[in-house]
């Protein structure tokens, strides 16, 4: 294990997590882990890589299908599909079961990616942040029609994804997918999309708290801040009221309806892009007395907010909150490239454990690629 020393953030105003944040000491740069030497020829997926983190599969013949999927991925075909990425080979039958009828557990697997996440990237923050995957018809698990920010509705699964977010990398390790009603309490649907019994219909800010709490709560980070970013979903006072309760600093994003809470916005007319409002009571459910801060995103003409944050991390300077806000648009960037790049919305299989297996290979595969841990494809 790499042994690393995390910069400490700021107090928060409840008194956790340890002070620093205007500290101009230059941090200490740990070394980067340095992979075991290969007993042969690699391929694209290290076998270090495979037995650090897919080690908890049962037998050689699941490990394979896991290494030829991430290869698929990993891959230039265009489409991320099984039948696609397997075409050259004769085990598509294999990995469609592997995927999609296999019981293997993939919370093991995500464990150890974070683990080899966290060695690689000394996260500074972890991010957790709303993706909507556009899906046709109705039959994959997840998929129902929302209202569309832009306008309109969208047929869609929506997923929340947990990224440990380092200096110059950002990678998901871990992954929800929201149940509607029909998903979660139907019995048909649950039939059909073969959803486990503890699987249900949940808000959306419980299942980013209880992502918060995995990736948080796994590593040896400890002092990171939690961004969450719901994009405007979930209820804002119960997530910040959550966060409050597990003593973690965080900075939060607010929908339009917080944005209009009362005295809560007294920024300057001119300035910077980013503004940090004085320090305010809420009267948060569980706050007490404790002050919070606002920081604020401007539109280009400066003339409304863009985004607004709500934190309890009140010595952060202006280079901390950048970097936080850094930190997220890496998160953004690394679900768009996904989407786009990783087949995160190619997959076609219809059962909740396929989803979650494809997500997880999925971070795999990302995580290989963007910590340069790949060999040629």
């Amino acid at each position: 294990m790499v042994q690393r020393s995390i910069r400490q953030w700021p107090r928060t105003d409840a008194g956790h997590g340890p002070a620093g944040a205007g500290s101009t000491a230059p941090e200490p740069v740990a070394p980067r882990p340095v992979p075991p030497e290969p007993d042969g020829p690699e391929g694209v997926v290290p076998a270090w890589f495979m037995d650090a983190v897919f080690g908890s599969l049962a037998g050689a013949g699941q490990r394979r299908c896991a290494r030829l999927y991430l290869e698929g991925l990993l891959g230039s075909c265009e489409r991320k599909t099984v039948r696609s990425m397997t075409s050259c080979t004769s085990d598509l039958h294999a990995v469609q079961r592997f995927l999609n009828q296999s019981p293997w557990d993939w919370q093991p697997v995500r464990e150890a990616l974070s683990d080899v996440v966290e060695q690689w990237t000394e996260p500074k923050a972890f991010v957790v942040d709303l993706a909507v995957i556009p899906r046709y018809g109705d039959r994959i698990v997840g998929v129902h029609r929302r209202s569309d920010p832009a306008g309109g509705s969208v047929n869609c699964q929506i997923a929340l994804g947990a990224s440990c977010a380092g200096r110059d990398r950002t990678v998901p390790v871990d992954w929800y997918l929201y149940l509607n009603r029909a998903w979660g309490e139907d019995e048909e649907h649950r039939r059909r999309g073969r959803i486990p019994a503890g699987a249900r219909q949940r808000p959306v800010e419980e299942l980013a708290l209880r992502l918060a709490d995995k990736v948080s709560g796994r590593g040896r980070t400890g002092g990171v801040p939690v961004v969450l970013d719901l994009r405007g979903a979930g209820n804002t006072e119960r997530a910040a009221a959550g966060l409050l309760e597990r003593g973690t600093g965080f900075l939060l994003s607010l929908g339009a309806a917080d944005r209009l809470r009362p005295g809560a916005l007294r920024p300057p007319s001119r300035g910077p892009l980013v503004t940090v409002a004085s320090p305010a009571s809420l009267g948060l459910p569980g706050a007490g007395r404790r002050r919070f801060s606002f920081l604020v995103e401007w539109s280009p003409a400066r003339d409304r907010p863009r985004k607004v944050w709500l934190t309890n991390l009140l010595d952060g300077t202006s280079d901390d909150f950048l970097a936080l806000l850094r930190y997220r648009a890496a998160s953004g960037t690394a679900l768009a490239a996904l989407r786009e790049d990783y087949g995160m919305g190619d997959f076609t299989g219809r059962s909740f454990s396929g989803w979650h297996h494809h997500m997880t290979l999925l971070s795999a595969a990302y995580a290989l690629s963007t910590l340069e841990l790949a060999g040629p494809v």
